[in-house]
């Protein structure tokens, strides 16, 4: 049912449409010609037609409304109409003003038995005026004279052509005849200074259109290479990058290379163009990368640009640098030590920028210098005397970093000098035997002549070796080296010293005394010095002694005043009680009071001099200068008094020795001991030294090295007042 009813639904349509087309065909009225849509330039004329057959008036419309409207008039719309046979034909020409583009025009046909119109299709009046630039503008070297230029087209309507274009190159101007967008400028011996500024305008037939220029450099060779380095730098132990420059500052921007070939090992590992654009130290900057696998490679850089290739460039030789050959060294004035070494064999283009040098102390193995040196020697001065031995490590430096490191070690021990001075004491200490003592300084003068071992001999000529010890020196600071040895009297001997290390010994050092008391009365040194040459720590002892000299003489000096003034008060307070008593009392008992005074308060006192004592001994000290300078003083007191025998000999109470009598009622021998006791701080002339020997703390320095000297000790005045 229902596809019966849609059946006869189409019937019913195409019925409707009969109907129509038989009442159109009795009043017929159709446009034949169609006004159609046109594109031209500005200020241009064109003309809209439109042909209707069976229409009794024809006319056109602009953006709907008649044409014939005086807006449209004096914008330049104009119609026109004409009728042959049953044909209407109808014109509208339209000036193509800038303000008529895009107009829509509508073609209408009216007939007399219908009112209703028949329009026909909207054509569009579009107006092209001057056109753009074109774009894309670019230049391609040809060679360094002829320069390819090449463009786009600007857009432009249809059926509006391009008629041109319009070059202009600084003077030269040049419009070509057709639409072509390419053009080859050619120049005759061109200035590659001198910037070129080329402008391309499209033509059509409004005009000539907007521009667009370009800028460049007549490309050529420059006649001089520009300068080229190569700054290798190795990344992370992995790769090595190649920091190629060229400086252009020198060269004229058209003689700026564009295209860089880089040669590793005749291996071409890169070829391309390079950007022309420069940094601010006028540099055009290249980088690559090489493997590290190569210990040694050369590296070749060309250069080019449109103009042509470059001049040669040398190559570039890189490499690890391998060890120095040829390491020596030697001492000059004593403690300047110089190094000297050859640099690695390397290929002439592998630079060395310095040498690494690294100075060890070969016993300890502590650094003591590090330093850069940009030559192949090298000296400094040894201001550590006790340090011989050095270990000398070099390595090449070059733009891959440190190369291969070399060591060699050099010991400088020489043999040490003879010992230049010593001191011995020789000092009584008891009636059988003398002490020796000695004092040796250490004396430190150059480099590697530090000794080891010091060995002290004393040998006498009846008794043989009494003294023979070897003693370490120690290297950290200079000392003295002490000692003292006790020697059986009336003995000849000499002490040897001698200083020894890995390198030899010493020539001895001999030094003769005895140990016999000398004959001389008169007082000896207590110590005697030999000095083999000559050395700035003499002047230093002889500098102490003289003012502990001068100490010891002040010391005296107020020692004998203050006595003289003890003596004078005591001697001053007898008168005066002296002088009391014979006021107070009879002459029989002040001569008694006298008398007790003299036998219980008499004091004997009497010096033993060398003379005295030869008598009952033989000599005990010989020629050498020995003791300290002291004599021996003997006081006697006794609280009764005695009458003195001269046969009866007097017992000295020190070292066994006996004085008669006679000696002690001597008043002459008395009154000169007395005086020689006031003169020599209370010692006589006997000879004989104090009992305590010679401190082994003393130290005699050299070098720079403080000294220290004993101080100087004056013995105490005996008195029976």
């Amino acid at each position: 049912m229902m596809n019966l009813f849609f059946v006869a639904l189409r019937l019913l349509a195409v019925l409707s449409l009969l109907l129509q087309l038989t009442c159109c065909a009795a009043n017929f009225t159709n446009i034949t010609v169609q006004p159609v849509s046109i594109n031209t330039t500005l200020n241009s004329t064109v003309v809209f037609s439109c042909e209707a057959e069976g229409a009794h008036e024809l006319n056109f419309r602009v953006n709907d409304t008649q044409a014939t409207h005086n807006s449209f008039t004096e914008s330049g719309f104009n119609v026109t109409t004409t009728t042959s046979n049953n044909t209407m034909r109808a014109k509208l020409q339209a000036t193509a003003y800038e303000d008529n583009n895009n107009t829509n025009v509508t073609c209408i046909a009216h007939h007399d038995d219908n009112d209703t119109p028949i329009h026909s299709n909207v054509a569009t009046l579009i107006i092209q005026g001057l056109l753009d630039s074109v774009s894309d503008l670019d230049y391609t070297f040809i060679n360094g004279s002829s320069v390819l230029l090449t463009w786009t087209a600007p857009y432009t309507l249809d059926n509006v052509p391009i008629t041109g274009y319009y070059i202009v190159n600084g003077s030269v101007k040049i419009t070509t005849p057709n639409n072509n967008t390419n053009i080859t400028l050619s120049t005759t011996n061109p200035d590659p200074c001198v910037l070129n500024n080329v402008s391309v305008s499209p033509i059509n037939g409004v005009g000539i259109g907007s521009s667009n220029s370009i800028i460049f450099y007549h490309e050529s060779v420059p006649l001089i290479t520009p300068p080229v380095s190569v700054v290798p730098t190795v990344i992370d132990g992995q790769q090595i990058s190649l920091n190629i420059k060229i400086n252009v500052s020198m060269m004229c921007k058209g003689e700026y290379p564009n295209m860089i070939t880089i040669i590793i090992d005749n291996t071409v590992k890169k070829s391309n163009n390079i950007l022309t654009q420069v940094n601010d130290q006028l540099m055009i900057t290249e980088v690559m990368t090489v493997p590290d696998s190569l210990s040694t490679f050369i590296v070749n850089v060309s250069l080019s640009n449109n103009g042509g290739d470059f001049l040669y460039i040398p190559s570039f030789g890189f490499g690890f640098l391998g060890p120095v050959t040829n390491i020596d060294s030697l001492i000059d004035n004593c403690s300047t030590i110089n190094i000297t070494w050859t640099t690695p064999a390397v290929d002439d283009r592998v630079s060395i920028h310095y040498h690494m040098l690294r100075i060890y102390d070969a016993i300890t193995s502590s650094l003591i210098k590090s330093v850069s040196v940009y030559d192949t020697s090298y000296q400094f001065v040894d201001n550590n005397l006790f340090i011989h031995r050095y270990t000398y490590v070099i390595t090449g430096v070059n733009e891959l970093g440190e190369g291969i490191s070399i060591n060699d070690t050099f010991s400088y021990q020489r043999v040490p000098r003879s010992v230049t001075r010593a001191h011995l004491y020789i000092t009584a200490f008891n009636e059988t035997s003398a002490n020796a003592s000695f004092s040796i300084p250490v004396i430190i003068e150059c480099t590697g002549e530090a000794p080891e071992n010091a060995t002290i001999t004393i040998q006498c000529i009846e008794i043989g070796v009494v003294y023979d010890d070897i003693e370490l020196v120690e290297y950290s600071q200079p000392k003295n080296i002490a000692g003292s040895v006790p020697i059986l009297l009336n003995q000849q001997c000499n002490i040897s010293i001698v200083f020894s290390n890995e390198a030899g010994s010493s020539e001895p050092f001999m030094l003769a005394f005895n140990t016999t008391l000398p004959v001389d009365p008169t007082p000896s040194p207590t110590g005697t010095d030999r000095t083999a040459t000559s050395s700035p720590i003499i002047s230093i002892l002889e500098i102490e002694v003289i003012g502990g000299a001068i100490a010891v003489v002040l010391v005296l000096i107020g020692l004998i005043i203050f006595i003289i003034i003890v003596m004078f008060y005591k001697r001053h307070k007898k008168k005066a009680k002296k002088n009391s008593n014979s006021t107070h009392a009879s002459p029989s008992s002040t001569s008694h009071t006298e008398g007790e005074e003299h036998q219980h308060q008499h004091t004997n006192t009497r010096t033993m001099t060398l003379t005295e004592l030869k008598e009952n001994h033989e000599g005990f000290i010989g020629d050498n200068e020995i003791g300290d300078g002291t004599t021996y003083s003997k006081t006697e007191t006794t609280d009764n008094a005695v009458s003195i025998d001269d046969a009866a000999p007097v017992k000295d109470t020190l070292e066994g020795s006996e004085v008669t009598p006679k000696q002690l009622n001597n008043e002459k021998q008395h009154e000169e001991a007395s005086k020689r006791v006031a003169t020599t701080g209370g010692a006589t002339d006997l000879g004989i030294a104090p009992t305590k020997p010679v401190s082994q703390d003393q130290s005699v320095q050299y070098a720079g090295i403080d000294s220290v000297a004993p101080k100087s000790k004056v013995p105490q005045l005996q008195s029976s007042d």
